[in-house]
C-alpha cells in the first residue's frame, strides 16, 4: 500500500489545488532553469505520434510534455509508458478514410522518465510502472503553493493600500505636469 503514505504538503497546498495550465508552465520554466534536466538532440525533428506530419512548433514543447507527464504521475501514480501512449494518443482522420485511434510516441515519455529517475524525483515499482518519490511531492507541491500564492485574491486592506499608492503615483504625476508647464512658460518668457 505504497500509495497510502501520508504527504506533508507545504502550507496544505498540493499539485491538485493549482490549475493544470499554471502549473505545468511554472514546472517547466522550472526544469528549463535547472541544470539536471537536459533536453535530447534529437527534440527538434521528432514527431510526437503516428498521426503528426511535423514535430511541434513550440522550442519548449519538451519542457511542458515533461512537466505534464510529471503531473499526471503525481495524481495517478503507477503508469508505465503504455499509459502515457494511450494519454497523448489522437485520432488518425487522414483524406477520406475512416479516422481511427493511434497511440503517441513511446520513446519521448520514456526517455523524459529515465532523466527524472536520474533525478530522483520518480522511481521505478517492482511492476515496472513508475512513482513520483517523495522528494519529487516536495518540489512539485512548493511551486503549487507558489502558483496558489500569486492567483490568490488580495485581502482588503492590501487593496486599500495598493489604492492610496495609485492616488500618490497620479498626484505626483499632475504636480510633474504642473512643474513642466510652469517650466516651458518661464523659457517663453
Amino acid at each position: 500500500m505504497e500509495y497510502l503514505t501520508r504527504i506533508y504538503m507545504y502550507g496544505g497546498v498540493s499539485v491538485k489545488d493549482v490549475e493544470s495550465p499554471k502549473f505545468i508552465k511554472a514546472y517547466a520554466e522550472h526544469l528549463k532553469r535547472g541544470d539536471k534536466f537536459k533536453e535530447p538532440s534529437w527534440v527538434d525533428i521528432v514527431k510526437t505520434g503516428f498521426t503528426k506530419e511535423l514535430s511541434p512548433y513550440d522550442r519548449d514543447w519538451y519542457y511542458i510534455r515533461a512537466a505534464s507527464i510529471l503531473r499526471r504521475l503525481y495524481i495517478r501514480p503507477f503508469t508505465g509508458v503504455g499509459g502515457f501512449k494511450k494519454i497523448y494518443s489522437k485520432k488518425n482522420k487522414i483524406r477520406v478514410k475512416p479516422s481511427h485511434y493511434n497511440k503517441g510516441s513511446g520513446k519521448i515519455p520514456r526517455s523524459i522518465l529515465h532523466q527524472f529517475e536520474k533525478i530522483g524525483i520518480v522511481k521505478k515499482t517492482k511492476k515496472g510502472t513508475r512513482k513520483v518519490t517523495s522528494l519529487g511531492r516536495k518540489e512539485m507541491d512548493a511551486i503549487a503553493l507558489k502558483i496558489h500564492k500569486d492567483t490568490q485574491p488580495k485581502k482588503k486592506e492590501e487593496i486599500d493600500e495598493i489604492d492610496e499608492l495609485n492616488e500618490i503615483i497620479e498626484e505626483t504625476k499632475e504636480e510633474t505636469k504642473d512643474e513642466k508647464e510652469e517650466e516651458k512658460e518661464k523659457e517663453e518668457n
